[in-house]
Order: structure tokens, then sequence, then C-alpha cells
């Protein structure tokens, strides 16, 4: 009806928690920090990855909330705002980790709050060559940051931006920005269309390619754009027109039969984000026809529908030249199966095995997301079918869900060699049988604090490397970041027994242990030690200045 709204009943702040499970509360406020006043229905998030806990309440009016019934642990805690810079409990720069909240049993901590600043904003307008506004184009920022390969690469500033389109004046707003240097893409939102049949897909299509800021289709020559606390910066550029390329081809099973009942998939090689997701898409021949792929690298993927078993991934490359008379033959990917030893005597074990992909942004198969894959029996055996590409394997509970708390990959053994850090090569070996699993509960646990000339610090970050890290191997499980908790004690569980270093610095930005130069730079001042499998330690450190 026409008129002003009807005033809204005030609603008590909701706590979405399943069954109780603990006697302890966390209770703060959330307020603005550049006027103090209260920020209702923020979001307030606590999790715990070894409590296997994820709760989250909205602030009311006054803008405060309480997290009731948690058990003693260890905590994270997230608050989000629409507006407002995301924070985490601890956290006191851009980009840097929180602390953990240590909450003990029947425990009430109080004052936990939050002052939350107006984040920074990207504003802007999409235009074609010609200066046409150009709407659902979808926006994104995106950040440097180190990865455990040691590449530096652009990763997405924020969950959030996945799905910021421009309007139809091809006007976009990135909100919620902390401050620092973003680099801005647009993706065209019509880039692929997906049609059966070889002739369906028009062959000479001028389009849009990924384009980043001010009108590049290379990242590395996109211009940032710098952002600080509430500010907002506007840019405004043209997507680059790209001849786009048309990919056609038929689809057959590894019998040689034509194949219609799969899906076909088109995702980048590069992690942009670009992808596309085809409905049938094949004709009854085994014909396809995908047109409009902008320039860059790209998988296509046959994806099994109900009643098949075999699946395929192909690695193509558009650069404005078709490419027709593509074959893509489906397999049933190689099967791999072997013996989990549990080396531990919690009573609570995983159930089954699963196998991760070891390369960033690589393809896997749909079947090993099969929930039913990797099933462990009681004579301890698994098996694995539709296992492609290079994989490690780790522990699993039923389904989807994650390994009881504790349990992790001691060791794995392949053909008298140990692969536990090393992925395993499908397209080397071939299926692969006899695989040799040892499961452990046995976790190590590492803690301490941290002090300079004067005294002991609270706010601070340790850094663990591994002594001696080796060459073709995954480390990634050897290094850990630490904060502290309110007490000013760092904890750390589940690293593998070994020789490792230690270093306590002011700050490290999200990914910054994995940079090269910062390891070399830490080195020779930091701390030596060793664990032993399920040895408690206590080590004290030095800020380094």
């Amino acid at each position: 009806m026409p008129g002003p709204p009807a005033p809204r009943a005030q609603l008590p702040p909701r706590d979405n928690s399943a069954v109780a499970t603990g006697t302890a509360r966390v209770r703060g406020q959330v307020v603005a920090a550049d006027t103090g006043t209260p920020l209702r229905r923020a979001t307030v998030r606590v999790s715990s990855g070894e409590l296997r806990i994820n709760r989250s309440v909205n602030t009311d009016a006054d803008g405060r909330y309480e997290l009731a019934e948690l058990p003693a642990g260890r905590y994270n805690i997230f608050v989000t705002r629409n507006g407002y810079v995301a924070l985490q409990f601890g956290q006191r720069r851009p980009f840097e980790a929180g602390k953990p909240l240590d909450v003990g049993h029947a425990q009430t901590v109080e004052k936990i709050d939050f002052a939350l600043p107006r984040g920074g904003v990207i504003a802007g307008r999409i235009t074609d060559e010609l200066g046409e506004p150009l709407a659902g184009v979808r926006m994104q920022a995106m950040r440097y940051q180190y990865l455990p390969s040691g590449q530096r690469q652009l990763v997405p500033a924020g969950t959030g931006f996945f799905n910021i389109v421009s309007n139809d004046l091809g006007e976009f707003r990135l909100y919620g920005l902390m401050p620092g240097a973003y680099v801005v893409s647009g993706n065209p939102s019509d880039a692929m269309v997906m049609m059966p049949g070889v002739g369906a897909a028009a062959s000479d299509f001028e389009g849009h390619g990924l384009t980043y800021y001010p009108g590049t289709l290379n990242a590395d020559e996109a211009q940032p754009v710098t952002v600080g606390i509430a500010e907002e910066a506007h840019v405004s550029f043209a997507l680059v027109a790209a001849r786009m390329t048309k990919i056609s081809g038929i689809v057959r099973s590894s019998s040689g039969k034509p194949v219609s009942s799969v899906m076909l998939s088109l995702r980048s090689r590069s992690g942009s984000g670009f992808a596309m997701r085809g409905g049938p898409g094949i004709a009854p021949d085994g014909s396809f026809s995908i047109g409009n792929v902008p320039p860059g690298d790209h998988w296509i993927e046959v994806v099994p529908r109900a009643g098949t078993d075999e699946a395929a991934s192909v690695a193509v490359t558009a650069d404005g030249s078709d490419i027709t008379g593509l074959v893509i033959t489906t397999s049933p990917g190689a099967t791999i199966s072997g013996q989990v030893i549990f080396d531990g005597t919690s009573a609570q074990k995983p159930s089954r095995i699963m196998l991760t992909p070891a390369d960033p942004f690589a393809s896997g198969s749909p079947r090993v997301l099969d929930p039913n894959q990797g099933t462990i029996d009681q004579n301890g055996q698994f098996e694995i079918k539709g296992a492609f590409g290079r994989v490690l394997f780790a522990p699993a509970g039923a389904g989807f869900g994650p390994p009881p708390v504790g349990w992790s990959v001691k060791s794995v053994t392949f053909n008298a060699a140990n692969i536990t850090e090393t992925p395993l090569d499908i397209s080397a070996v071939g299926s692969a049988s006899g695989i040799e699993i040892v499961l452990t509960d046995k976790q190590t646990t590492l803690a301490g604090t941290v002090t300079t000339p004067s005294g002991p610090v609270t706010d601070y970050t340790v850094a663990i490397f591994p002594e001696t890290p080796r060459e073709g191997v995954m480390n990634a499980r050897y290094v850990r970041v630490a904060r502290p908790d309110q007490q000013g004690r760092f904890e750390t569980k589940g690293l593998p027994p070994g020789d490792y270093f230690a270093v306590a610095v002011e700050s490290l930005e999200q990914g910054g242990q994995w940079d090269p130069a910062f390891r070399k730079q830490v080195e020779p001042s930091a701390r030596r030690f060793r664990l032993a499998e399920g040895q408690s330690s206590t080590i004290e450190l030095q800020l380094m200045q």
C-alpha cells in the first residue's frame, strides 16, 4: 500500500547455534569506528576448526551480541556489515590474521568489542570501445598475494565481490574494501554461448575479453587502484575488443562411441574466476560447439551425468583462431586402491580417503567428489575410481565432512617409496594399487610466548618453517602462522614431526609466509627446534626488530 512503511518490531539477537554443547559465553558490542554509533544487524561469527564449530548471531539495535552455549576452546571471531571493513578479533592491520580468543569452561568473556571502519569504495563506469555503457559486466577487485607455490598471484579481495555487476548505465561500486592497492577487472557476462552441433556458433565474432583497468587484457599491465579507510576512488575504462574463439568438435567414449549424455563446462586455467557451466550442449552424434570463448587458457571438462562413469578434461588456448575438429575422448580414469593403517587410539576414526588436486586451478575428476568414493572398509581397504591428474591423499569423514579431530596423514607409501608430500602423477602411473596410508592421531602441539628486552609482548605474529624444505614436494603442511590469544600465548597443533625454525615479527600480511624473500630474511636469526611424534613443546621467542 502507498505511504510510509510501518515500523518493524525490534527482534532480539538471534543465535543460530545448533544443539548446546557448552556453557561458555562471549559478549560484546559492534560500533562504527568513525562515529561510535552502534551498528545494528552486524553479523558476528565464531568458529573453531578443532571443535568443528561455526555459529553466528546478529547484533541488536544497540550493536550488542552474545554467543552462548560454547564449549571451552580457542575461537576465531569475525564481524561483517555492509559498507564496513570486515574484521577479525585481534586484527589491527589490513590483511593481517586475527587473534584466537581462548574461552574456558563456563566462562563469560565480556567486552569483545569491535569498531568497524567504513570500507573503501572503487566506483566507476564500464563501457565498450565506442564509449557505450555495458550492463551485466561482472566487476571484481583483486590484490596480489603470495601462494604456497612461492608465486605472487592475483586473488579476489573478498567473497562478496563475485556478484557485483554493472547496471544499465555501466556503473558499478566495489565496496567494503580494506585500505590497500587493488587490481580492478571487468568480465563480460555474455562471454560464451554453448550450443549443440558443430555449425551452431558464429565463426567470426568480435566480443570483449576479461579486461583489467585501465584497459588491458594482460594482468601484468594493470594499474593498481589505491583506497584508504572510507575513501572512494573513481575509475572508468572500456572493455578491450577481442576476437572470440569458436571451439567445435565431438565427444566420444573410450570405446569410440559418440557421447551425448554428459555436460560440458569450461573454465579458466589462470584462476581468473572465468567459468561457464553448460546445459546439455551436445548433439546426439556427440558434436558440440562453444562460441564466444575469450582469449586465454581454459579447461574443457566433460562431466558425467547419472548412468555414465566416464569423464574428460582437455586444456585449450583461445587466441582468436577457431579450434575445429577437436576430439575429446572420455575415460573411466584410473582406479586408486590400497590399505589404511590407523596409528592411534581415538574411537572415532576417518571413514574415507579423498584425492585433492596438487596443482592450483587443476582440473579434477567429478567422480572423485562422490561421497561414496574412497570409503574405508572394516579391513582398512579403500578404492577410488575415476582419478585424474596429480593428486595428494587426505583423510575425511562421512560424505564430504572433515576427518575427526586430531587425525592426519602420517605417511603415504607407493612401490616402496614415501610419497607423503610428493603428488601421485596418475597420468604417469595409471591405475595404482597397494598404496599404504598411515593415519595418526598423535598430533604435535607447539606453544609459546614472545618477549622483547623490555618484557613480554601480546601483539605479534609467529611464522614457522621446515628447516630444510624439499624441492618438488608439497611443503605447505610444514609451514604455519600463529597469532597470540588474549594472554599473549600462541599455539599451533598438527605439525608433522621434524626440524623447524620459528620467528616472531610485529606483523605479517596474509600470504606473507610464502614469500621466498621473507624466509630468507628471517632465517638467520630464527629459533631452531625439533618436534617428535605426539610431542607438546613450549618455546620462547624474541620479537624480531
